[in-house]
C-alpha cells in the first residue's frame, strides 16, 4: 500500500500525475491519498500528519510525502524506514515527530531529475519500487533532518511544550503527552484557564476546553469555536501552563 501526502491542492493535475507514475510502474499499487491540502510548505504540519497515520495502515506501508520547499537544490532525498512501514520523501525534518521509531535511513542515489518535480520523477517511482520489494538507488546513511522542538516537561504544578499543530477546526495541538494531564484540573496558560474535560460538547458554546485528543495529547479548543484564534497561538509558539484544583 501507498499513501500519498502533499501541499499541491486539488485545482492541478500534480497529485494525479504522481499516481500515473506509480501506476506505470506498478499497475497493481493499491494507492490511498490522505490529503493533498497540507498548508503550502509546512514541514510542521507535514510531520503532525505523519505521525498521527502510522498506526492506522498496514505495517509494510509506503508513506510519501511531499511538501518540500527545497526542490531543485541539493537537499536529499531519503526512504526512512520504520517500525511500522516506510517514509519517502525529502530530507527537511517531516521525521521529526517520528524520530525515535525511524530504524534506518537511504538516501536516494542514482535518479538524475532536472525537472521541478520530484514528486512525479524520483518519489513516485521510488514508493512504487519499494511496493513491489524493489530497493534500487537507495544508499545507507547515518542522518536526517529535524526541526527544533521543546520537549514537553511534566510535574505536578506545571506542564512545557509546544504547539505542534492547528487543525481546521482551529484546534491547538501540543506535544505535551496524555500521562501529563488528568481530567477535572484546571489549566492556566498565557492568560487564559480553562478545565480539562473528556469531550467538546461537556463545555459550553464557545466555551474554552483542553482535552486529551484522538493522538492521546493536550489539546486546547473551543466549542464550535476557534481556540488558535481566541488564544492566538500557533505551530512553533512555546507554552507553559499552570496547573491548580480550581480556578
Amino acid at each position: 500500500m501507498i499513501t500519498l501526502t502533499t501541499d499541491f491542492g486539488y485545482s492541478d493535475h500534480y497529485a494525479g500525475v504522481m499516481k500515473g507514475a506509480i501506476l506505470k510502474i506498478n499497475p497493481t499499487a493499491n494507492i490511498v491519498d490522505i490529503t493533498h491540502g497540507v498548508k503550502r510548505h509546512s514541514i510542521r504540519h507535514a510531520s503532525y500528519i505523519l505521525m498521527s497515520i502510522l498506526d492506522y495502515f498496514p505495517e509494510n506501508s509506503i508513506h510519501v510525502f511531499v511538501i518540500d520547499p527545497g526542490v531543485g537544490t541539493d537537499r536529499k532525498g531519503i526512504v526512512a524506514k520504520m517500525d511500522r512501514g516506510y517514509y519517502v520523501g525529502p530530507d527537511n525534518g517531516i521525521l521529526t515527530l517520528v524520530k525515535s521509531r525511524v530504524q534506518e535511513v537511504y538516501e536516494i542515489k542514482d535518479r538524475v531529475n532536472t525537472s521541478t518535480f520530484d514528486g512525479r520523477d524520483v518519489f513516485a517511482p521510488v514508493a512504487a519500487e519499494l511496493d513491489m520489494g524493489i530497493f534500487t538507488s537507495l544508499v545507507k546513511t547515518d542522518s536526517f533532518i529535524t526541526y527544533p522542538l521543546q520537549n514537553p516537561v511534566c510535574s505536578e504544578e506545571k506542564l512545557i511544550g509546544e504547539v505542534i499543530h492547528i487543525d481546521h477546526f482551529g484546534n491547538v495541538i501540543t506535544n505535551i503527552p496524555k500521562k501529563c494531564v488528568k481530567e477535572g484540573k484546571v489549566l492556566h496558560v498565557e492568560g487564559f484557564t480553562m478545565n480539562v474535560k473528556h469531550a467538546y460538547a461537556n463545555a459550553q458554546k464557545g466555551e474554552l476546553l483542553a482535552l486529551i485528543n484522538s493522538e492521546d495529547l493536550l489539546e486546547f479548543a473551543v466549542n464550535q469555536g476557534s481556540a488558535s484564534e481566541l488564544m492566538k497561538m500557533d505551530v512553533g509558539d512555546k507554552i507553559e501552563i499552570k496547573i491548580s484544583e480550581t480556578s
